[in-house]
């Protein structure tokens, strides 16, 4: 439980990082609402960062503190370009986010619901409001519906 916690901390942080990179570098006709969409998100993985690691501390687990450690345990690809479309980025983006929710579904289907001050309802807090922005990120790009 404890691996998988951390390694959905380091995942979130990498996409975290990704997109505020992103938002930093966003160019073209739909800027305004590209930055501001990028806001939105990167300002939701920050503060899902700060959650995922309280959580880990109140397990009595070290939370990893290098960028070394943190890039050693995910799976998020780093951000390889700061010219990129913005398709491209959102792309990335609803990759990642689809990495992320299932990380934190396997994480949500193995967590007590009584254990470690309600790890589940967290988790599954985590998942509802990050599919949320999934959404905004595929209709963003024109992704249709499955």
């Amino acid at each position: 439980m404890n691996t998988q916690l951390t390694e959905l901390y380091a995942n979130n942080f990498v996409t975290y990082y990704k997109s505020h990179g992103y938002h930093f570098n966003v160019e073209g006709p739909m800027f305004a609402q590209d930055h501001a969409l990028l806001e939105e998100i990167y300002d939701f993985l920050w503060a899902q960062h700060d959650m995922l690691g309280e959580q880990i501390r109140q397990m009595d687990k070290g939370v990893p503190c290098s960028l070394k450690e943190i890039l050693g345990m995910t799976e998020i690809v780093e951000c390889d370009s700061a010219k990129k479309p913005s398709k491209e980025m959102f792309t990335w983006l609803n990759e990642d986010f689809d990495c992320l929710i299932e990380y934190a579904q396997q994480l949500y289907d193995d967590a007590d619901m009584q254990s470690y001050g309600g790890l589940a309802t967290l988790i599954g807090d985590y998942i509802k409001d990050l599919s949320k922005l999934n959404w905004k990120v595929k209709a963003t790009i024109g992704k249709s519906f499955k």
